[in-house]
């Protein structure tokens, strides 16, 4: 039987291994889970970190060239392994969206549906008669009572409320004609 550099033939080295990893397993298993709560994620790093463990005693072996202690060797893979699932936890903690601080800007089917009615709205008030758009635009838009309108604009108070008045009403076809037809 061929035997390698650390003294072993191929089929004393697959059994040796076998029995370097079972035992680093058990200890693996008990380290983790002291460590992690959650089962599934436990198990998930024992796993990892044997996987790891078996791959580098393929590349490399045991004894003095390899890995001298594997049980050591999968605890330390064990234990950073731990340190990444405790880091993207902490991410997952900070990324976490709590439905209680929900954004309050529109979603874009509703920006888009601003966006309408506001160009509908622009387009009604440039459609209406010249005195009614000025008269609308102060009052709705600027703020002013209707008798510095009246004032401002040589009206009664009374023409400045039926100018009002008919904006609105005209502004409010405008918006129900848009909704039908959708």
């Amino acid at each position: 039987m061929a035997s390698g550099a650390n003294g072993y033939g191929a089929g004393d080295r697959s059994s040796a291994l076998l029995g370097h990893i079972n035992h680093a397993m058990a200890r693996v298993r008990r380290y983790v889970h002291a460590h992690i709560a959650n089962r599934a994620d436990a198990e998930d790093i024992v796993q990892e970190s044997l996987a790891r463990t078996l791959r580098r005693a393929g590349e490399t072996g045991l004894g003095e060239q390899g890995i001298a202690r594997p049980d050591h060797y999968a605890i330390s893979i064990a234990r950073n392994l731990m340190a990444d699932h405790a880091r993207h936890a902490a991410m997952a903690d900070e990324c976490a969206i709590d439905d209680a601080l929900a954004c309050a800007a529109p979603l874009p089917d509703q920006h888009v549906q601003h966006r309408q009615r506001l160009a509908l709205f622009t387009a009604t008030l440039e459609a209406m008669p010249p005195l009614r758009r000025e008269v609308f635009r102060r009052r709705r838009l600027e703020g002013q009572s209707r008798e510095e309108i009246a004032e401002a604009l040589g009206l009664q108070p009374e023409a400045v409320k039926k100018h009002i008045s008919r904006a609105m009403a005209q502004l409010a076809r405008a918006l129900d004609e848009a909704e039908a037809a959708q």
